[in-house]
This record gives structure tokens, sequence and C-alpha cells, in this order.
């Protein structure tokens, strides 16, 4: 008797085509949420850099100020301890000269042998301005912060007639009587390292109206550092403002 063999059967050509259409929409999804997820990180970390630079530039700044003026005196060709120069647009950033005496004290003084006192050390001024890769750097000591699109600043001054020391008013010009110069308010402004990706198809808008601060709006679109087609909208933004008393005019 013959031995009748079991019949066989496999995947058919449907089932294959089922699988693949399957496969293909699992890794659809699984691209997606990674795009997702990517998207996520990259916006945690670009906010956490321009949060990490600014405040490293602001330190920086705010201790340079605290400093200005530190063994000058009236008697200097020039007493001004901070000098503004401003931006010739609204886009533009504005940069700091800071001038103080290293290494000076006030004495006692021992005069020499034929009654003359020391002559003090010359001034340093130090400038800090934002060159075209974004960056706060310093005449003196280069680079101090990356990722900084936007600084500017104002003076604040006692406009009495008779100054009493009291600061009344912000301006940005720079008065006759460089004494009345009471304090410094500045803005940093500190950007993402890198862009957000728009939707395909559209434009940027991740960033779609101007930081403020206390003088008003923060023009960005200057695009320090931007290559390509990159607008200032790609991108994500950290403001920093402090007020500094001059404290070494106050003094004298």
């Amino acid at each position: 008797m013959r031995a009748i063999p079991r019949r066989q059967s496999g995947f058919s050509l449907v089932d294959v085509m089922v699988g693949m259409v399957m496969g293909l929409i699992g890794t659809i999804v699984i691209f997606q949420v990674f795009e997702a997820s990517e998207r996520i990180k990259r916006t945690s970390t670009s906010g956490n850099d321009a949060q990490q630079n600014g405040a490293v530039a602001m330190f920086g700044l705010e201790r340079a100020l605290k400093e200005a003026g530190y063994g000058m005196n009236s008697t200097d060709a020039n007493p001004l301890p901070v000098q503004i120069t401003f931006g010739n647009a609204a886009a533009v950033p504005d940069s700091l000269t800071v001038s103080y005496r290293r290494n000076w004290d006030y004495g006692p003084f021992v005069p020499s042998a034929a009654g003359v006192l020391p002559n003090p050390p010359a001034l340093t001024a130090e400038t800090y301005s934002l060159n075209n890769q974004a960056q706060l750097v310093s005449n003196l000591n280069g680079v101090l912060a990356d990722g900084i699109v936007q600084l500017k600043a104002e003076y604040g001054v006692d406009t009495t007639a008779i100054p009493d020391g009291i600061m009344d008013a912000w301006q940005t010009a720079l008065p006759a009587n460089p004494l009345t110069v009471l304090a410094v308010r500045l803005v940093l402004v500190a950007r993402s390292a890198q862009p957000e990706k728009p939707v395909a198809g559209a434009a940027c808008a991740t960033t779609t109206v101007a930081p403020l601060w206390s003088a008003g709006s923060v023009i960005l679109t200057g695009n320090l550092g931007l290559a390509g087609g990159d607008s200032w909208n790609c991108y994500r933004y950290k403001t920093f403002q402090v007020t500094v008393p001059l404290r070494n005019v106050i003094w004298r």
C-alpha cells in the first residue's frame, strides 16, 4: 500500500505582501516617534545652551561694570568709567568700554626723597563687543561667551541742574558732565546653538516676536553668525537684563 504524502503549504504571495505592508507601517511609526523625540531633545538642549551662555556673558559684564572707575578721579583726562558705543541701527549691537586702574589703591602714599608722590598707573580700557560669529569678546581677554546675538545698553543719569547723586533718567546720549552717569543698564540676548526645523513648506516660526526689555523690543534681525538661508525666527532665545550702579563714581 503506497503512503500518501502530507499536503504542505507555505506563505502565499498575499501573505508576504501583507507582512511587508505591516512592517513598513511599523517602520514609519518608529521614525515618526524618533523624529518627535529628537525635536524635543534639540529644543531642550538648545534652550540649556542659550541659558548657560547668556549667564556666563552676563556674569562677566556685570563684574566688569562693578570695577568701572576703580582708581579714577576727576583729574583724569577722561573721568568716564563706562563708555557706550551705540550701534548705528537698532539691529546693530552696542559695545562697552570699561576704564579702571589695576594694582592701585588710595594710599597712604610714601613720597620719595624729593617729596614727590608716586604716579598712578595708566588707565586700563577694556572693550566688550559682539563679533560676526555671535560671540562676546574682550579686546584684552578674547572670547568670553558663544551664542550672544544682541547687546544693548543705556546710561543712568542724574539730570538735575545741581547734581544730587540720584539717578533720574535713562538715556543713550552721553551727558555733558560724565560724572552725572551713575549707572548702566544693559540687555544680552543668547541664541540656541541649533535652529529648529520648520514644517515642510512653511517658514520658520520658532520665535515670532522680538524679546522685550525695559527700554522696549530687542531687534534680532542682525543675524550674527547665521549661515545659509536660516533666519532669526528659526532659533530660540534667552534674554538677560541687569542694572549696575557705578559704585566707584558714587564713592568719588
